[in-house]
């Protein structure tokens, strides 16, 4: 987010070219000159909050350092920036460290490969800072097998020849983040990105008790894991079948290492999945999972298959270890035709859930900010070659007859997502909707959002051609109240007929005593209730006029960002800006598309200050110090 984006910067820039090993050695006099000379350096970018010429030259002029340390002695290298990471006091020294330790290897590999100052530079400033204007997307106008039809039909339109289908029911859970160590009674404030655990706890100076059932600022205990899945059966006890849109693993993302540790939590949650979604009386569906950023260890890092790894002693940076696990641990849900796909599509694979529908499961960790090793030289347009991997399934699915699902963990139109992989995928989207991709289905912002596609170039409710449901997040990291969702789904189109958000509000239950209690909390068609002759209930014109009125009617805007944060008691308030920005990323199923990062060097963008989900965020908010005070209730 712009808003704190120097001292993400200052994050960063230890992160990046401090070594892999954890602890310190004396500082010499020269070491500490060069210290001090840095942290000099460093202050133009914690002052300068508007000026983003200066920032953007900073920010560059800093990212040259940082390659020139990679070539240092080890211990020289260790010893400065290790002193400045502990003495921006932007991070706990644990934290510090751990990062350094799990992301120094790749970090210092990427970095070497970077022309810093032409626009490798440039876009890690703009897409992992916000501190550069950003770069225009690369122009590649992709080759499809064979043109768009000329006669699609018009998701807005009722087809009378067509005989009415079947109405399905769809679960969608998103960003489990499932924390072992959350301890009922620890501190809900810490120095840590995520708190409710022993070690991070004060006992004789506890600020405000984790609740028994999940705490604001904290990841998921199993406690509030089991309540869900028990609740599900009792609301919908004929699920056709179930998706999951990625992040098993807690925010933790300094101690991800070893593998084993990260691997035994995903394991575990599976065989509690399979438990529910496999067995009579339960959920008792198939459960189609996605591949999140927390799924790998260290956090973030997918390399591709060109990607210059380490050599000595990390193996693990393959991420095949990651790969071979979900295929062990989807087996079952996936047909053992396409389980094999996991490995060979780096996560990526294919089902059919019901005659008529194939989902694309997509590994959309291609285009997130935060996996380094996009960013290394030479780059590549289709990483893995999963675009084309896709434009291939749906090619196939245009010649069959066939609609598509596609789900992931990214939204394409999300601010995470490089710029210019989300504008070759919208491409792929405008190519294949709305006669092919009938849905499309995400997650990673832990809050209740959608996306709108569109053809032309437009912005229009008629040109609008495919909708992007943004599940919320059972975690309630940072802010939010646990939740899930629930679709009907119209078989003869496999369109989304309605949407219902069901949650549990925190606040209502701090002991054993008070059971948690889930209920239905909105569904859109009566939530958002408005006439309209030219558009179908849920189809994308219908959200697109839902965005138009949220632009003149402050009542019904305020409903959807209490929805967005699933009516949580810490909800902020949502200024001028605020909503600028949010209606405009309604409408971005293209993050270029969004408002919220600089786009020229006029002028810092115009953005709300809104708690990061995900990303470097999360540590100087940790920082910055939590105030759940309110929970004291």
């Amino acid at each position: 987010m712009y808003y704190n984006k120097k001292k993400l910067f200052l994050l960063l820039f230890c992160i990046y070219i401090v070594s892999a090993i954890p602890f310190q050695t004396p500082i010499t006099t020269v070491e500490k000159y060069y210290e001090d000379s840095l942290i000099a350096d460093l202050e133009p970018l914690l002052n300068d909050e508007d000026d983003i010429e200066r920032s953007c030259n900073a920010c560059i002029s800093i990212i040259k350092t940082m390659k020139r340390f990679c070539y240092f002695p080890e211990r020289f290298h260790l010893a400065i920036m290790t002193n400045v990471c502990k003495r921006t006091k932007l991070v706990d020294d644990e934290v510090c460290e751990g990062m350094v330790r799990e992301q120094g290897p790749v970090l210092r590999k990427v970095l070497r490969t970077l022309d810093v100052s032409g626009r490798d530079g440039h876009l890690v400033c703009a897409a992992a800072l916000n501190s550069c204007p950003y770069p225009e997307v690369i122009p590649w106008d992709i080759e499809f097998p064979k043109p768009k039809p000329t006669q699609t039909p018009n998701p807005d339109h009722h087809d009378n020849n067509k005989k009415a289908g079947e109405i399905i029911t769809v679960l969608h859970l998103s960003d489990w983040h499932l924390d072992p160590q959350y301890e009922e009674g620890a501190d809900t404030v810490c120095t840590k990105p995520i708190c409710c655990r022993s070690e991070s706890t004060d006992y004789t100076n506890i600020t405000n008790k984790a609740s028994p059932w999940g705490s604001f600022g904290c990841d998921t205990p199993l406690s509030l894991i089991e309540s869900m899945l028990e609740y599900i059966p009792t609301i919908e006890s004929n699920i056709s079948f179930a998706v999951f849109t990625g992040d098993i693993p807690p925010h933790e993302v300094w101690e991800t290492l070893p593998i084993e540790k990260t691997q035994a939590i995903q394991d575990s949650s599976y065989a509690l999945l399979h438990a529910h979604f496999d067995t009579p009386f339960l959920i008792n569906t198939r459960l189609y999972p996605v591949i999140g950023n927390h799924e790998s260890a260290p956090t973030n890092l997918f390399p591709l298959k060109n990607s210059s790894l380490p050599k000595k002693n990390h193996d693990y940076l393959s991420m095949e270890w990651l790969y071979k696990s979900l295929e062990a641990n989807w087996d079952g849900w996936v047909s053992p035709y396409h389980l094999p796909s996991v490995h060979i599509n780096s996560g990526s694979y294919t089902a059919h859930p019901t005659q008529g529908l194939k989902l694309i499961s997509l590994n959309t960790n291609f285009c997130y900010h935060l996996n380094w090793w996009l960013y290394q030289q030479p780059t590549e347009r289709d990483p893995n070659g999963v675009l084309q991997w896709l434009i291939n399934q749906l090619q196939a699915s245009e010649e069959s007859g066939e609609k598509v699902w596609i789900v992931g963990h990214t939204p394409p139109g999300d601010h995470s997502c490089l710029h210019d992989y989300s504008h070759y995928y919208y491409q792929i989207v405008e190519r294949y909707a709305p006669h092919v991709i009938a849905g499309q289905f995400f997650g990673h912002s832990h809050r209740d959002e959608y996306q709108l596609f569109y053809k032309n170039g437009s912005q229009r409710a008629e040109d609008a051609i495919s909708v992007a449901y943004i599940g919320p997040s059972i975690t309630p990291f940072p802010d939010l109240n646990p939740g899930f969702r629930v679709y009907k789904v119209d078989t003869s189109t496999f369109e989304v007929v309605e949407s219902s958000t069901y949650i549990a509000h925190l606040e209502d239950a701090m002991d054993w005593d008070t059971p948690l209690y889930w209920q239905h909390e909105y569904s859109a068609s009566a939530q958002y209730n408005f006439n309209t002759k030219h558009h179908k209930p849920l189809s994308p014109g219908w959200w697109h006029k839902l965005s138009e009125k949220m632009e003149l009617n402050d009542t019904l805007f305020d409903a959807y960002w209490q929805n967005r944060y699933k009516n949580s008691i810490l909800t902020p308030e949502c200024n001028e800006v605020c909503r600028y920005n949010a209606i405009c990323g309604v409408r971005a199923g293209r993050s270029e598309d969004r408002c919220d990062y600089i786009h020229d060097s006029n002028g810092p963008p115009m953005v709300f200050k809104e708690k990061d989900a995900c990303g470097l965020g999360i540590f100087t908010d940790a920082a910055s110090g939590r105030t759940h005070k309110i929970m004291n209730v």
